[in-house]
């Protein structure tokens, strides 16, 4: 069964999607899945996730993070602890549901939302369990891996920095394209949602720069961590997950797939091996 919801977070109201499994009489576990960059719930493979893990006995919430996709916040404004937060808000709502139990509930994020979904569990351990597909460890790492050229890369720090100043002088953001912040090379592009956004304030390329779950992931042990990511990822560079896994330590178990999909949760490979890891980590019942 799938029920459109909404919730608040900071006095925004988000919305998204809960998923609860047919004849569920007894409290479930229950998994949040976190979108990427700019995205929403309802593309890039999230909803084929979802009904997988519900098949599977799972409760699963999708929600829109503030900004995007049909929550409430300001478009183009991506701020990766604001994420956070609402995210923290979702475990708050899925707390309240009877389908739930309570001392079962993880998350699931890709890409950014892979991030956000690291850092989250390593502050939050109201959250048992945490996957991340294709996620950035560390964000000055990624953006540099984007920016290889010197010359390019001082460029992208002035044009942060020539951004700071007129915020400060006018109170105004200066707008970058999408791909000035997240490069998506053409052959992927498919993945991004219908009517995604394209245009994002500088502050967001400041948050990222700044964000680093790389730093805090290790926090997560001894609760279960999967990290998964294509091997050709063009988007965000393999390496970061196994970075990301060298500092978590022994609960983490990563997978390097044969794939160059980023916009990859709904790939038949990655769903068969989170299902697999759910159930020798989280099992039903």
């Amino acid at each position: 069964m799938e029920q459109a919801i909404e919730f608040q977070s900071d006095g925004l109201v988000l919305k998204g999607v809960l998923h609860v499994p047919e004849g569920t009489a007894q409290p479930r576990p229950a998994i949040i899945l976190c979108h990427g960059f700019g995205g929403s719930c309802r593309g890039a493979g999230h909803p084929e996730l979802a009904q997988a893990l519900a098949s599977a006995g799972y409760v699963v919430l999708r929600f829109d993070f503030r900004g995007c996709g049909q929550s409430e916040g300001a478009r183009g404004s991506v701020i990766c602890r604001e994420e956070v937060s609402d995210l923290r808000h979702a475990v708050d709502f899925l707390e309240t549901r009877a389908e739930v139990d309570r001392g079962r509930i993880g998350v699931i994020g890709a890409s950014l939302g892979g991030s956000v979904a690291v850092y989250a569990a390593a502050k939050d351990k109201r959250l048992k369990f945490c996957a991340a597909n294709g996620a950035i460890g560390r964000g000055e790492r990624r953006f540099r891996f984007q920016y290889r050229d010197e010359a390019a890369w001082q460029a992208f720090l002035k044009r942060l920095e020539d951004a700071k100043r007129v915020k400060a002088e006018t109170g105004r953001s200066v707008m970058l394209g999408r791909f000035d912040i997240v490069f998506i090379p053409e052959h992927n592009r498919a993945g991004l949602p219908p009517g995604a956004v394209m245009d994002f304030t500088a502050e967001t390329a400041m948050s990222m720069l700044d964000f680093n779950p790389e730093d805090v992931i290790a926090a997560i042990a001894p609760r279960p961590l999967l990290l998964i990511h294509p091997r050709v990822d063009a988007v965000v560079p393999c390496s970061e997950t196994e970075a990301m896994a060298k500092a978590a330590g022994a609960n983490c178990e990563a997978h390097i797939i044969e794939s160059r999909n980023h916009f990859g949760s709904g790939d038949p490979t990655l769903i068969a091996i989170t299902l697999d890891w759910l159930k020798r980590k989280v099992a039903i019942g």
